[in-house]
């Protein structure tokens, strides 16, 4: 007699799970959708509809998700809805889509195993209440070659794209605040002219010595929106982490941010932070020689010249006035001539009436160290400002004699003393290679031979190596002031720009000064900006106008 089980085989309420990773939608051929959600979807739900003790429960499936980083939401959807008894049986298409980590993966099917909960990978046949031992090799084998697919991956792409940065490409979500993304090429920057003029103003009152916080809360002021609230006003989906209140403000650090990035240059600096490596997801500083810059890669929104004083002046300790936005106009430009301290302002009553006058701060920590060199900040301004414009005034008599100097006819700017001495070097070059010439002529000749051969030919190498030695540095010499001797040149203009000065403000005193020394007894020292090439340019004159008279005088 044969006896049938009455009892019905078990239910398994099943999670259909489907996961597709960004990589895996670039690297798929336009013909392949094996992968796609729709088709992981439709698979699954066919395979349950084949088998009546599959009951569907819930399904979710995680799109632009990396199968090595399990925190997704439909898969902790699923973790969630196993611990709270929902389901005991996941579904999915393979096991790629479940993960390529196999150190997790290996975990999680250990973990489904001692829970009693089935798991079924369809394409790879695998169901883990049917695992035999070579399916458990078999399992192990596919994840480590899912994990290698993904390290491979990696690579290629990471390669890929520092070829791309090297080559000046844009790689990034967003564009930076002031450029927007080509239309016509995602990898190009264009100026985006209602944020770059905020940029400009940035940059400007930076210049006229508002301090970083001070320039934030004139933005904010004036209502203008910071770049995370900016971008999503354009229709951008962009977040950030720095966001603490319902509306991101600007803050001293996002105007640092700005005033020290070479992009506003036309510069593309890229590559500054990565990870480890494809599993790691925590970010990294790279060392500065191993970022990826290029320049001329779109159009500046700032010069040169302002950025390189901006840089500067953030390397200033300097305060604002009390109850001002910006700092006083000579701040953290002066110094002491004799101990090298910088100048401190104090203010002093005297009859009732407050003065501010400027005192070496060596003094100040150890009166020691140095004299208190006291001046006061009223007379010092001043005589700043008149030094300044009889400066200028020397700029503009120096590009009319530049002018002058250029319309002579050339033959009357051949004497002076760099070109005498470069004239003579190269006649000692030319003689001693001649001399050189001569002796192999000898030695092939036989009227010397090889050991005298050798010894002549080293000493006049020697000779010749000295006197292109000494050619190159007085041609460099001679080059560096012809350099400076254009009525055209860079650094005259920039003095021409401003003509008279009437009032010294921060803008102008930073654009103009470089230093001011203050020395015992008065004696003030002004380094101005380009003062090597206002420098050169006086030698050059002066030199023209002694070859002149000495043209004259024969």
């Amino acid at each position: 007699m044969e006896f049938f089980s009455c009892q019905k085989p078990e239910i398994y309420r099943c999670y259909a799970y489907g996961r597709l990773s960004r990589k895996d939608q670039k690297t798929r051929r336009d013909s392949d959708e094996s992968n796609s959600i729709k088709n992981q979807r439709d698979l699954i739900h066919e395979y349950i509809g084949r088998h009546p003790y599959l009951e569907l429960c819930m399904e979710g499936y995680d799109d632009n998700y990396s199968g090595t980083n399990f925190d997704r939401p439909h898969f902790q959807e699923m973790m969630r809805a196993i611990e709270e008894g929902k389901i005991n049986c996941i579904v999915v298409k393979d096991l790629s889509r479940f993960g390529r980590e196999h150190v997790d993966v290996g975990k999680y099917l250990r973990q489904f195993t001692s829970q009693n909960i089935r798991f079924i990978a369809i394409l790879d046949i695998y169901d883990n209440i049917k695992e035999t031992s070579s399916d458990h090799l078999v399992v192990s084998m596919k994840n480590l070659f899912n994990d290698n697919y993904c390290r491979d991956t990696s690579i290629k792409i990471r390669s890929h794209l520092d070829v791309r940065r090297r080559s000046g490409k844009f790689i990034g979500s967003f564009a930076a605040y002031g450029y927007r993304k080509d239309p016509e090429d995602k990898n190009h920057l264009l100026i985006d002219d209602e944020a770059a003029a905020v940029v400009q103003d940035i940059f400007a009152w930076k210049i006229d010595g508002m301090s970083n916080q001070a320039i934030a809360d004139q933005l904010n002021q004036l209502g203008i929106l910071s770049p995370m609230e900016y971008k999503q006003a354009k229709g951008v989906n962009y977040g950030s982490g720095y966001k603490v209140h319902a509306k991101a403000l600007w803050s001293s650090v996002t105007v640092r941010r700005i005033l020290t990035s070479v992009v506003y240059l036309g510069i593309m600096e890229q590559g500054k932070r990565t990870t480890p490596n494809y599993k790691v997801k925590r970010e990294i500083q790279r060392p500065q020689e191993e970022w990826m810059r290029v320049e001329g890669t779109h159009d500046p929104i700032v010069s040169r010249e302002d950025f390189d004083l901006v840089a500067r002046l953030l390397m200033l300790d300097t305060r604002a006035t009390p109850g001002g936005k910006t700092v006083y106009p000579l701040a953290g430009l002066l110094y002491c001539g004799d101990c090298r301290s910088s100048m401190a302002r104090k203010p002093q009553k005297i009859d009732g009436q407050t003065y501010q006058y400027y005192v070496c701060g060596g003094h100040k920590s150890d009166a020691q160290k140095c004299s208190t060199h006291t001046t006061r900040a009223e007379m010092l301004e001043q005589a700043v400002l008149e030094s300044l414009n009889f400066h200028i005034q020397s700029v503009k008599e120096m590009r009319q004699a530049l002018e002058a100097i250029s319309r002579r006819p050339a033959q009357k700017l051949e004497v002076s003393k760099l070109n005498r001495r470069v004239d003579t070097l190269q006649r000692e070059l030319e003689k001693a290679r001649e001399t050189k010439d001569n002796l192999y002529r000898l030695y092939a000749q036989g009227e010397i031979d090889l050991e005298d051969f050798r010894n002549f030919k080293r000493i006049f190498e020697q000779d010749c190596q000295k006197a292109e030695q000494a050619i190159e540095a007085q041609q460099a010499q001679l080059d560096a002031i012809l350099n400076s001797g254009s009525p055209t040149s860079p650094w005259i203009e920039y003095f021409q720009q401003f003509g008279q000065v009437d009032e010294l403000t921060r803008g102008f005193a930073v654009k103009m000064i470089d230093q001011v020394n203050v020395f015992e007894g008065g004696y003030i020292e002004i380094v101005f900006r380009y003062h090597t090439e206002y420098e050169r340019t006086r030698q050059f004159i002066e030199l023209h106008a002694h070859a002149s008279e000495l043209k004259e005088a024969g």
